[in-house]
């Protein structure tokens, strides 16, 4: 699912760099999954959806 430019920047961030290459493809197969997932449930929703706003994140703190 993921294009290559996503995949290098995923493979090549210094966080994931720290884990064995079998766990970081294991991570990547699961969020894949889970997108795919999340696509068939709602075909025509945004990235955006998948994020929580900051307005919300501002009345949670509060």
């Amino acid at each position: 699912m993921f294009n290559d430019l996503i995949l290098e920047k995923v493979f090549a961030h210094e966080e994931m760099q720290k884990i064995p290459i079998g766990c970081q493809s294991t991570a990547v197969h699961v969020f894949e999954e889970i997108l795919e997932d999340i696509l068939e449930e709602n075909p025509y929703g945004s990235i955006s959806d998948l994020f929580i706003s900051t307005t919300a994140d501002e009345s949670i703190s509060e």
